[in-house]
């Protein structure tokens, strides 16, 4: 009989508690989406300050919300505005617990094309 003598990483380790995990997965969702805002901004060549004038608002905020996990405390209103200038559309979406797994295959598809 084989056994797997693989070793768990810290995060497979962490992601046995319920709390880290329930934690993780709410965070990753914002994280998700700032990586789209700074791909955005990147194909866009333009930095904080650029991203902040045609928001209209201070650099530092822009800073703030961007930088690794901000984003989870900003408005929706701002993160909308932010995806606005950077030419993308902010779809928030609330599904049925349920539809989850017949949702994502679709909503991926569409996003690689």
């Amino acid at each position: 009989m084989r056994r797997n003598n693989r070793v768990k990483s810290q995060l497979e380790r962490d992601l046995e508690n319920p709390e880290y995990r329930k934690r993780f997965e709410e965070e990753y969702e914002a994280f998700k989406v700032e990586i789209q805002l700074l791909l955005a901004l990147e194909r866009k060549h333009w930095s904080y300050s650029d991203l902040a004038r045609a928001v209209g608002t201070q650099k530092s905020h822009i800073s703030r919300d961007l930088r690794g996990g901000g984003l989870a405390s900003a408005s929706i209103s701002r993160i909308a505005r932010m995806a606005e200038v950077l030419g993308l559309r902010f779809l928030p979406i609330c599904l049925p617990e349920e539809k989850v797994e017949q949702a994502l295959p679709l909503l991926r598809r569409l996003l690689a094309a």
